[in-house]
């Protein structure tokens, strides 16, 4: 509901039939494995004010179709994605690359994911510290 500020590890862990979710206005941290196992999970709305998305966030959920990280996240957790593999593309709304823990937090993500940034932060995302290696997987501007 409106309110509430973070969703806690394991909130919603092994929740196999949720299929979508909008988290509300207000949130600003996303905990480890808040998301786990939901394989039916194809759509997240994920709002401005997030800072941090935890470690094996949303690990399994292989049926989400795609993902926008807003511009205030800062944090991503090793595993985060670890699994997601039907995923379309990943977007970065940042102009600086989010602090990613581990390169565990693509694990097993498909490399037809295609990988979208601002403009003019190709290379800064291509080089960044743990992110999807561009020799294997696109990268694109928008």
């Amino acid at each position: 509901p409106d309110g509430v500020t973070s969703i806690g590890g394991n909130a919603f862990y092994n929740c196999y039939s949720l299929s979508s979710i909008t988290i509300p206005d207000g949130v600003t941290s996303i905990g480890s494995n808040a998301f786990y196992g939901c394989y039916s999970l194809s759509s997240i709305t994920i709002p401005d004010g997030v800072t941090t998305i935890g470690g094996n966030t949303f690990s399994g959920c292989y049926s989400l179709s795609s993902i926008t990280i807003p511009n205030t996240v800062t944090t991503i957790g090793g595993g985060a994605f670890s699994g997601c593999s039907y995923m379309s593309f990943i977007k970065f709304e940042s102009t600086t690359p989010p602090t990613v823990s581990s390169s565990t937090a693509w694990s097993n993500v498909s490399t037809s994911t295609k990988i979208l940034v601002p403009t003019g932060t190709l290379e800064t995302y291509k080089t960044a510290t743990n992110y999807p290696d561009p020799s294997t997987y696109t990268y694109e501007e928008y």
